[in-house]
């Protein structure tokens, strides 16, 4: 037994209970207390439909991102059954692994993926089976656990796989890309429902699909905790008079933080970049700032959300940045929403859908991926120009308050309700 999770989503903000009660299985590899957008997406899901008074199991992996070590207590077991919050949690045995090689990754996912599935009866009768991807081997073990009980497989999209393991290097050119793009097209059709986080995903998804339902639109979306006042905590070793520019979340290729580096090489010490989270490719970056002798960069551990804010509250600037791949033209960070939300001034170094949304909003200033000159220019501008500042600290949450989590989890409700068609308890 486990301790309970801390919640995410205010229990009034959920209303009433479902006129149709279900038994609800939800695989995600990854689940709190890990830290990442996914563990705080369905974590959030699990509350919701729990507290609608559905029954809800979620299925997911000992607790090891990103750091791929597991916990001492989990150690020698082969799974555990956590029933301290609303909903149950059955965590298994991974692979799991430091180093982050293609051999090794795949071992990560097939090893969850048969684990998720064997341990899936000690989750009693399912009437439907929500699994979220990436990875996909995350959505074949629900399609499994699904077919085993004759229920049906509604899919969670929240990135683009392979097409974004492709771009990152994870995935070799060639048969591995092609076998895996016939994976994608067949977990696609086999589910009765997806439901994907930003539109042109869902174009994606619809075109490989070729029949219906559509696939429906529940984007990644924000939390009570980011609006409401944090006492400003800056990291250590940051200097008090500096203007903060705070980069929160992982610190992977997908990010392109290097140009980071560079726009705070050209930005001088009057500017601090922190760097909070972990992530593959953070030794990678304390290794060059040191070797660029980089005084106003400093690097931090990632830290749970109820911790955040304060960080967040302390800076003048919120970072959110994407590699110029076209790959992700499609995708939107889910901290962006987050960052809306607490009123400071967001930079975006991205194209594509995340660009459009945040010009929509006027929370903050696009410049083109990994361009180190327009990331410093942007900085500068919102140094010195306080108009805009104060204009984006009014519009930052308005536009965040359009995409609650509690909203979005509603809409998922009513495509398991679909997909289930008349099962009930």
């Amino acid at each position: 037994m486990g301790e309970p999770l801390p919640a995410t989503i205010p229990f009034e903000r959920v209303e009433g209970r479902a006129p149709r009660p279900l038994r609800i299985v939800l695989v995600s590899q990854y689940f709190p207390p890990e830290i990442g957008a996914t563990q705080s997406r369905m974590q959030s899901f699990a509350e919701y439909l729990a507290a609608r008074g559905h029954r809800v199991t979620v299925i997911c992996e000992f607790p090891n991102h990103p750091h791929g070590t597991i916990p001492p207590r989990y150690r020698g077991r082969l799974f555990e059954v956590d029933r301290s919050n609303p909903y149950t949690v059955i965590r298994t045995w991974v692979k799991a692994n430091p180093e982050k090689t293609q051999a090794s990754r795949l071992a990560f996912y097939l090893s969850f993926m048969a684990l998720a599935t064997a341990v899936a009866p000690l989750s009693g009768r399912a009437d439907v089976v929500l699994a979220t991807t990436p990875p996909l081997f995350t959505g074949f073990a629900g399609l499994a656990i699904a077919r085993m009980n004759a229920a049906p497989f509604v899919l969670d999209v929240r990135d683009l796989w392979p097409a974004a393991a492709t771009s990152l290097g994870q995935i070799s050119p060639g048969w591995p890309t092609t076998a895996a793009e016939i994976l994608e097209r067949r977990l696609y059709r086999s589910a009765a429902a997806v439901v994907a986080v930003t539109r042109p995903f869902c174009d994606h998804i619809d075109s490989l699909r070729g029949r219906p339902p559509r696939t429906a639109l529940v984007p990644n979306a924000t939390l009570d905790l980011f609006f409401e006042p944090a006492e400003p905590r800056r990291p250590a070793g940051v200097p008090d008079d500096a203007f903060l520019v705070t980069f929160a979340g992982t610190l992977g290729i997908a990010q392109a933080l290097p140009s980071a580096l560079d726009a705070a090489e050209r930005l001088g010490p009057s500017v601090h970049f922190a760097f909070v989270g972990d992530g593959p490719v953070k030794a990678q970056l304390v290794e060059e700032a040191r070797r660029r002798g980089l005084a106003n960069v400093s690097f931090h551990p990632q830290v749970p959300l109820q911790e955040v804010t304060g960080i967040l509250a302390a800076s003048d600037v919120l970072l959110v940045s994407l590699s110029a791949h076209p790959t992700f033209a499609s995708f939107v960070p889910s901290k962006m929403i987050d960052f809306m939300a607490t009123g400071k001034p967001v930079v975006l170094a991205a194209t594509g859908e995340a660009n459009r949304l945040l010009r929509a909003s006027g929370a903050g200033i696009v410049v083109p991926p990994e361009d180190p000159d327009a990331l410093a220019d942007a900085i500068r501008t919102l140094q010195t120009d306080g108009a805009a500042v104060a204009r984006m600290q009014e519009r930052g949450p308005a536009f965040a308050r359009t995409r609650m989590r509690a909203v979005q989890a509603a809409r998922l409700e009513q495509v398991l309700l679909d997909a289930a068609g008349p099962r009930h308890l």
